[in-house]
């Protein structure tokens, strides 16, 4: 009987557990260069802010929680308590990536949450570039709604690094952060982050609809479906039930 009531247990905390963290493997595959990431992706559209007008040397500043809303893509700068996000035409300085107009957030400082979000709608490959005006390389945190987090490590100022991903269920929004810690630590006042080029599309299906590796060259991995898992789960189950219930008989 006690048995029977743990495989019971058992099979109704996975399917809670399935019920409650429905997405697995929804990340395909992650690129650090933006050719990888074009060759699996059509109908690229790319935002590289130009339309906004920032004279050269100028800047725009969103600093409410509507943000900038760039088609049917919206950014809005948190930080801490209140908001905070500009678009920058640098021509000279740390903040001269040679790239135009480039969206920033405010100046890093630690004792709040300090992010930039992108509220997109549902898309399935995304890419961007990311840079920082700390002149050192550092780690940008991007979190997806889909439940995975990345660190992509940037370049020495001013260099900007691609990052691009592509899944199989919608991102809702995508928030980047600076990460602290290390040698490369953000310094308070003096670090930014920089985004530019923003790009969507859809997932490239090869002829035949063959699945697996999206396209070369991208950090991929795979993970069973919950269906799966529970099937497998449940198997497991009835195996240890199955092997008692014989012992027990001898």
């Amino acid at each position: 009987m006690r048995t029977r009531t743990f495989i019971f247990v058992f099979v109704a905390l996975m399917a809670a557990l399935l019920a409650a963290n429905p997405v697995f493997g929804a990340v395909l595959g992650t690129y650090e260069d933006r050719p990888t990431w074009n060759g699996v992706t059509t109908g690229i559209t790319t935002d590289d802010f130009t339309s906004i007008g920032t004279p050269a040397g100028g800047w725009n500043t969103f600093n409410t929680s509507g943000g900038l809303t760039r088609g049917s893509i919206n950014y809005v700068g948190v930080d801490g308590g209140g908001y905070g996000m500009l678009a920058i035409h640098p021509t000279v300085g740390e903040n001269n990536f040679g790239s135009g107009i480039l969206l920033r957030n405010a100046d890093y400082y630690s004792p709040g949450a300090q992010y930039m979000q992108l509220t997109l709608p549902d898309l399935y490959s995304v890419g961007f570039d990311l840079g920082t005006a700390f002149p050192n390389s550092v780690g940008i945190r991007i979190e997806l709604s889909t439940g995975e987090f990345f660190i992509r490590q940037t370049q020495n100022a001013p260099v900007l690094s691609f990052w691009g991903v592509q899944t199989n269920t919608p991102i809702e929004w995508i928030r980047l952060a600076l990460t602290t810690g290390g040698t490369n630590n953000p310094i308070v006042a003096q670090s930014i982050l920089l985004v530019d080029n923003v790009s969507y599309g859809a997932v490239y299906t090869p002829p035949g609809g063959g699945g697996g590796d999206p396209g070369g060259g991208g950090e991929t991995g795979e993970t069973p479906e919950a269906a799966t898992l529970l099937l497998v789960a449940s198997g497991f189950a009835f195996f240890f039930w199955r092997r008692k219930h014989v012992l027990s008989l001898g």
